[in-house]
């Protein structure tokens, strides 16, 4: 991000008016069940100008989030602002009582969460939940839709002035309802004559529920699929007996301007329905719908593969520039908030640690804090971990490694090989099948770790299921050791799961949450059959000493653990049969920057130790520069490019390759670092 005169023009104006929010001396505690208090957030302070982007930057645990939620006034549990200030447009809001810091939120200050998943209700319909927002502001939509229903219905003879105005629906000049929906059943076949015991039972459904004010397009169609009709069918019909839906319209417009193509269709779906990127936008369409102040964005892309992250940032800037939105930006990455933001916030244990210019932060950062933030981030790195340089190894000693490693490399056998792989799906309702594999073919070198890159639906977590033989292959080959390892059977098979393990994006999800750390280890060792309960035990504390976790955690659970101990189990627990082959799919992609990077360094030097091939699925090229020998780059199913780390990254074959490496944040960065 350079500095123009605009930029410095902009920066004058937005100090001659004054901070939209302004955060001083904040203190937040959560209160224990022993009753202690917790400091979360401790003296913190910050701006942001109208117009601004601010980025707080930090870990989990920094108290970036919960600052934010401190200024919504939607701090969970037992937290409580303690101390300090929160100023917006000048006023005091952290004194605000719940009713009063409620009227703020939708209208002067939004939100667009983490999680879509988590945030959007799964049997809601998109739209609903967009209208629910523009209810909870004070927006009468019942009224605006009662209007353009009436009006549609019975044309310019009946206005409706106002919320009691109802008088169209006794006028004798408006089509009724019953006679719309005998019209609309009628166009698809069902009539009185034909199946009278099926229309009457529509048609009394209608006398009871179809009344003004309580339908939307999408409801009648749902109605009309009950019948029969199928579902494009459906929404035509609704379409042309509903029309002029002005709360419809407005939805469809908001979830437009958020960038969702076809908007009042995706209105008419379920969060289920939409992929990652596309709920994204939905929440942002939610966030900006009754046009605040102010909008935080609390992670909002750190799920999302960086081409689609790109995209929504990208939309998200030319928005909330459109609209004159202050956006305050919580992530941990500081090579994107460095990209994205004009002033940079670095928080660490609840305390602001350094703030400034984004470049300047960047390039001569003073905290130790920021400097480790700066060189950790995967978005800024240029070269390979390289295992020696972590146990003390000399430049000499380094570079002779290098060679070393890149002459065995070339003589390495190949631990698994990929040959015309394709996988096909049935999807529903659809008569072709869906090729998510189409004719890959790779190899792995012994020692060596291959990554496959590619956004969401490329088709790469598939490979590593095929690989895994969690998935049977439609055609073509995987081999491990030179055996296909689709006629592998009982100790056969056995033996293959014993020695190419996974570890999954989501420790959470991977391990019972039911089992102690210990049991979760120790069970593909009895599994297997190996060693007794003293030597299992014994080489439970081994993997996590390996893993650099403490002995103690063996008593834990899963939900005590931080997601980067959590991901040093998963690791532990796929060393324990001391396997060849690890297949990593997303396995750092969930990780706050730092605990990444130590997660990445564990992998590399347990692979430099025992020499470990790894297939790592990714949808981060930052994250392959660090870690991967070879790159396979997946789009739509087939293999578009695969060559050397330092050739895909210094000369790129494919537009698609390109596209991937424009969009690391932060990749074009200088860093102030020696």
């Amino acid at each position: 991000m350079n500095t123009t005169r605009k930029d410095i023009d902009i920066r004058a104006m937005q100090l001659e008016q004054g901070p939209l929010l302004e955060v001083k001396n904040l203190q937040v505690d959560f209160t224990t069940d022993s009753k202690k208090a917790v400091h979360a957030v401790r003296d913190a302070s910050f701006c942001v100008y109208p117009g601004q982007w601010v980025a707080i930057v930090g870990e989990s645990g920094s108290g970036k989030s919960t600052s934010a939620m401190a200024v919504l006034g939607l701090l969970p549990g037992t937290g409580h602002v303690t101390g300090g200030s929160i100023k917006l447009k000048g006023k005091e809001i952290s004194s605000l009582k719940p009713k009063e810091i409620a009227a703020l939120r939708g209208t002067a200050m939004g939100l667009v969460p983490q999680d879509p998943m988590s945030n959007l209700n799964p049997v809601w319909r998109i739209g609903e939940q967009v209208k629910e927002a523009l209810i909870a502001n004070g927006v009468d939509v019942d009224h605006e839709k009662r209007s353009s229903l009436a009006e549609a219905l019975a044309g310019d003879s009946v206005q409706v002035k106002s919320n009691e105005d109802e008088t169209f629906l006794g006028s004798k000049e408006l089509p009724d309802l019953i006679e719309v929906a005998k019209k609309a059943l009628k166009e698809v076949g069902l009539d009185e004559h034909n199946d009278a015991e099926k229309f009457n039972e529509a048609i009394d459904y209608y006398k009871k529920e179809w009344v003004p004010g309580s339908e939307t397009r999408w409801r009648v169609a749902d109605d009309l699929i009950k019948y029969g009709v199928n579902d494009d069918k459906a929404w035509e019909i609704a379409k042309k007996y509903v029309v002029g839906a002005s709360v419809e319209d407005r939805i469809a417009g908001l979830l437009d301007e958020a960038g969702l193509p076809d908007a009042a269709t995706r209105a008419r779906q379920f969060p289920h329905e939409f992929s990652g990127g596309m709920r994204q936008r939905a929440l942002i369409a939610i966030g900006l719908a009754c046009r605040p102040d102010l909008l935080i964005a609390d992670e909002p892309t750190s799920a999302l593969d960086v081409t689609v992250q790109k995209r929504i940032l990208d939309h998200l800037h030319t928005l909330t520039d459109s609209l004159g939105t202050s956006v305050l930006f919580i992530t941990h990455d500081l090579g994107l908030a460095a990209s994205r933001a004009q002033h940079v916030v670095v928080m660490y244990k609840g305390r602001v640690v350094e703030s400034g210019p984004s470049l300047e932060v960047l390039q001569h950062p003073q905290h130790p804090y920021t400097k480790r933030l700066v060189a950790a981030a995967p978005s800024l790195a240029s070269q390979r971990i390289i295992s020696v340089k972590e146990h003390g190894g000399n430049a000499d000693n380094l570079l002779e490694h290098h060679v070393v490693g890149e002459q065995t490399l070339e003589k390495s056998e190949h631990i698994i090989t990929v040959d015309h792989l394709t996988r096909e799906f049935k999807l529903p309702r659809k008569k072709e099948l869906f090729k998510a594999v189409d004719d890959v073919s790779f190899s792995i070198k012994r020692g060596t770790t291959l990554a496959i890159v590619g956004e969401s639906g490329s088709g790469k977590s598939t490979v590593a299921n095929m690989v895994l033989r969690l998935l049977k292959p439609t055609s073509g080959t995987v081999t491990y050791e030179g055996k296909n390892i689709s006629d592998l059977k009982g100790a056969d098979l056995l033996d293959f799961r014993r020695h190419v393990q996974p570890v999954f994006q989501n420790p959470y999800g991977s391990l019972d949450p039911m089992y102690s750390i210990y049991r979760s280890i120790e069970e593909p060792l009895r599994i297997h059959k190996i060693g007794d309960k003293k030597s299992r035990k014994n080489r439970v504390v081994e993997l996590l000493d390996m893993v650099r976790m403490p002995a103690s955690v063996m008593t834990r659970f899963p939900n005590e653990l931080s997601g980067g101990q959590r991901q040093r189990i998963a690791i532990a627990r796929a060393m324990a049969l001391d396997p060849d082959v690890i297949v990593c799919d997303e396995a750092v992609s969930a990780l706050d920057v730092l605990v990444q990077d130590q997660v990445l360094h564990l992998l590399n030097d347990l692979q430099a130790e025992r020499g470990l091939s790894y297939l790592f699925i990714t949808h981060d090229l930052a994250v392959v520069r660090q870690i991967a020998d070879e790159v396979v780059v997946m789009q739509h199913g087939k293999l578009v490019e695969h060559a050397t780390t330092d050739e895909v990254f210094d000369h790129p074959q494919m537009e698609y390759t390109r596209d991937l490496l424009d969009a690391i944040p932060g990749g074009n960065l200088e860093l102030g670092l020696d």
